[in-house]
């Protein structure tokens, strides 16, 4: 065995990676989880995904807002960490959305094609209306 995947292995016992980080306001610290994300809540971060401030929170568990209490490194370090625990599961997850939707588009041609083509073209971002 690898000793990434031994690694992963020690990740998905211990449920995340512990790690200090650092608050802006008063110069404390506190040792935290940095998590795989559990699939109940992998919905909800894809829902916000580009919003970083709510990812932090999702990897640590931590209520709204308090990732702005944290440094800027700290923030960047749970960031990057989250992301790297994450990324093989979220791999597979998109692909596995890929296929379902290939599997959707097969299913939709060859059950009504005009619909098929219909939705496809629905699909497409629609023009601003302009009044004046």
């Amino acid at each position: 065995m690898a000793a990434e995947e031994q690694t992963d292995e020690v990740v998905t016992v211990a449920g995340g990676v512990e790690m200090e980080v650092h608050f802006q306001n008063n110069g404390t610290s506190e040792l935290v989880k940095v998590r795989q994300i559990p699939i109940s809540k992998v919905q909800d971060f894809l829902m916000t995904m580009g919003n970083e401030a709510h990812s932090i929170e999702i990897y640590c568990e931590k209520p709204k807002g308090w990732a702005d209490t944290l440094t800027l490194e700290s923030a960047t370090a749970i960031a990057d960490l989250g992301q790297k625990l994450n990324r093989p599961f979220l791999r597979a997850w998109w692909r596995r959305q890929a296929r379902w939707r290939e599997m959707q588009k097969a299913w939709i041609g060859k059950t009504n094609p005009e619909a098929a083509e219909s939705r496809l073209a629905n699909s497409a971002p629609q023009s601003p209306s302009i009044t004046t």
